[in-house]
């Protein structure tokens, strides 16, 4: 059975200098958002968080993973996430609920937790890392980097009601101030870098005494990147980061921004000076001085291709992604294909940098085709990029000319993921349009399909050409949105847009195009949602695609579901005494079994039969979405079940010894498995169960 079990915890104060410990009394799991506090700089004691300035549980969305297990049996460990509700108190202690599965028998369990929730398949030692990557605020680090667990174990006596849990903050902060940065410059990254490696993992046993005291930690990687939305410098700029404990004193460590318009850069070094990153404290230090450099043009992956215009400039690679071994089009030849470059490092963003592209690589200006709504690329050594079938011959050709003419005049687009479409139709007088291919990983082809091939550009001055005109494109008009929600469906419903070929709908994070007007989401769990509509051109040379017609709709909660029945007693119609049972009934349940028969209608008894030594079973099985949460066994008269029952969702078990009726209760997704126990055979006259 399952039980409601309560954890409470303790709201945190942070200590008023980053050189004094923190209270580890006072730290609790409540940040998963925001450090609400007001900064004060002083230059003698530096930044402190005064005693007003608390953290705080967001909320919604904080979850602790909560390890137990009963009595002294410390390998019989389970773990159960705590639920989405939860209940904040107004001194900003915080109450879960979380299922808790008994074990018969159990005197005392003993309990431990640790935030983030992760599922781990180890439990008796557990670690969690500190992302390299953090996305903080400009008041507070990332809540997602944060590490706490509970102190100590608690032991409970008996089945518990409540258990109360202190934790202690595993990771230490940093809040860099960085003075220099040109106002009203947009900050694209922050890169702290040090041997000291301050990024790593924890370690740490929450069922033995002394948790946080003989936790490890393990100090693996140099860099730490920060990232931040809409990040506008304003000449001293707050940077939190978290670590894991790190030593930097006497040391260095560089600190490189990356901004719009320049990189800015600088190393300090730390000999005869002292610098640590302490487990719960805060470490606040300034860094000034930055070497300002011309930050470098790169190649930015083509994510929108209304930003490809005539006077850029592309290359073409095989990865959408951070890469070391991204290949690029060559201008060499391999028969009728070109060759790949030898590999190459894609960086963040995704972007290609000038100095990462190999020799050989294929670098293309673009200019307007001599079609309508078509780009010829000329390559800056060797010509238009073309492709030509010989339909007598089956043959292509991916090659270089020095005309601009049809066969080098490419119609682009970007599908799914970015993938761009190279291709044309103007070869030999055919009408099915072929493309620039990325051939099983070995060369370049023009084929009938493409695959893994991506565009990089660098922006130019827009020019026309003499090959022809920019066309003059008009957005679509916007779609006028509405959505309705029935159960766990959501319709989504606009009229129709003059120029559209179809539309692309949104509902929350699930994305479908359709070329009705009308889009249907299934299974959409209870919530509210942002719905969108974009329309797409049926002439991209006449029309762009429109701005998003943008609604919300609410799923209401389903109501619990009605309690349905299935009652089977035997006999059963075709039943041969001694043969295998097989599936007895299939609907939402299941029900089978791989014991034999037994029909003897001399003493009455017509059942399943489960023998002591045998390895039969009768399996029940929930389907189509149900849960079982009743099952009732009934033996003929005169008999006995000796069985046990393995509960498959939470690996519980149950033993029914020498009982007339063996009722199993629980919330069951997948089955429940009956098997023989102790020394007695087992047959089975009737069968209830009982699911929603």
């Amino acid at each position: 059975m399952k039980r409601a079990l309560f954890f409470a915890s303790l709201l945190a104060i942070f200590a008023q200098s980053c050189a004094n410990d923190f209270n580890e009394e006072n730290i609790a799991p409540e940040q998963k958002t925001t450090i609400k506090v007001a900064v004060d700089l002083d230059e003698e004691t530096r930044t402190y968080l005064g005693a007003d300035n608390k953290i705080h549980w967001a909320e919604s969305n904080e979850q602790l993973n909560v390890i137990y297990y009963a009595d002294d049996n410390s390998a019989s460990r389970r773990q159960t996430p705590t639920h989405a509700d939860y209940t904040i108190n107004e001194n900003g202690s915080i109450l879960f609920t979380a299922d808790f599965s008994t074990t018969d028998g159990a005197t005392s369990y003993t309990m431990g937790a640790f935030y983030p929730y992760a599922y781990k398949s180890v439990t008796s030692s557990i670690s969690l890392s500190v992302p390299q990557t953090q996305t903080p605020t400009a008041e507070s680090f990332d809540p997602a980097t944060d590490i706490l667990v509970s102190k100590e174990p608690a032991v409970v006596e008996g089945t518990p009601e409540t258990v109360k849990l202190t934790f202690a903050r595993m990771v230490a902060f940093a809040k860099m101030t960085i003075k220099g940065i040109g106002a009203g410059e947009i900050i694209e990254k922050v890169t702290f870098s040090s041997s000291a490696k301050p990024v790593g993992a924890v370690e740490f046993k929450v069922h033995e005494a002394a948790t946080v005291e003989n936790a490890k930690w393990y100090n693996n990687f140099e860099d730490i990147t920060i990232t931040r939305e809409s990040w506008v410098a304003t000449g001293e700029d707050v940077v939190w980061m978290t670590t894991v404990p790190t030593d930097l004193s006497g040391k260095e460590f560089t600190v490189t921004v990356v901004t719009d318009k320049y990189t800015y850069a600088k190393s300090v070094d730390l000999t005869g000076k002292s610098l640590t990153f302490e487990r719960a404290n805060v470490a606040v230090f300034s860094v000034a001085g930055l070497e300002r450099q011309e930050k470098p043009k790169a190649y930015k992956l083509l994510t929108d291709i209304n930003e490809l215009n005539a006077g850029d400039q592309i290359v073409i690679a095989t990865k959408a992604s951070a890469s070391s071994s991204a290949k690029m089009l060559s201008t060499t030849a391999s028969g009728s294909s070109l060759q790949h470059t030898e590999s190459m490092t894609i960086s963040d963003g995704p972007e290609i940098l000038p100095a990462n592209i190999p020799a050989g690589a294929a670098i293309f200006d673009v200019e307007v085709g001599v079609s309508a709504g078509t780009f010829a690329l000329k390559e800056v050594n060797s010509g238009y990029l073309y492709g030509v079938y010989d339909s007598e011959n089956w043959s292509n050709t991916l090659s270089f000319k020095p005309e601009k003419d049809a066969s080098a005049s490419w119609d682009i687009s970007l599908a799914s993921g970015n993938v761009a479409w190279i291709g044309t139709f103007e070869y030999d007088g055919a009408t099915t349009m072929r493309y620039v291919n990325y051939y099983y990983s070995s060369r370049f082809n023009f084929s009938g399909s493409t695959s893994s091939v991506y565009i990089y550009y660098l922006d130019g001055e827009a020019s026309g050409d003499e090959g022809g005109e920019e066309p003059v494109t008009t957005p679509l008009a916007t779609p006028v949105v509405t959505a309705t929600a029935e159960g766990d469906v959501v319709t989504v419903t606009w009229a129709a847009i003059n120029g559209a070929k179809d539309y692309t709908v949104t509902c929350g994070d699930v994305t479908t195009t359709v070329e009705a007007t009308t889009a249907t989401f299934e299974g959409v769990a209870a919530g509210t949602y942002d719905v969108e509509v974009v329309a797409n051109p049926e002439d991209a040379t006449i029309n762009t695609a429109s701005e998003a017609g943008m609604t919300t709709v609410t799923v209401e909660a389903a109501a619990d579901a009605e309690t349905q029945t299935i009652e089977i007693t035997f006999p059963v119609e075709g039943a041969v005494s001694s043969n295998t049972v097989g599936t007895i009934y299939e609907g939402d349940v299941k029900i089978s079994s791989t014991g034999s028969w037994r029909t003897d209608n001399v003493d009455g008894r017509d059942a399943i039969y489960i023998g002591r030594t045998t390895s039969h079973e009768l399996r029940i099985e929930a389907q189509n979405g149900k849960t079982i949460t009743k099952i009732t066994l009934t033996a003929p008269v005169g008999y006995l079940l000796d069985l046990k029952a393995k509960e498959s969702d939470g690996f519980s078990t149950q033993t029914f010894a020498s009982v007339t009726e063996a009722v199993w209760v629980g919330q069951c997704k997948s089955r429940v498995v009956f098997t023989a126990v102790g020394t007695s055979h087992s047959n089975i006259g009737s069968i209830v169960v009982e699911y929603k």
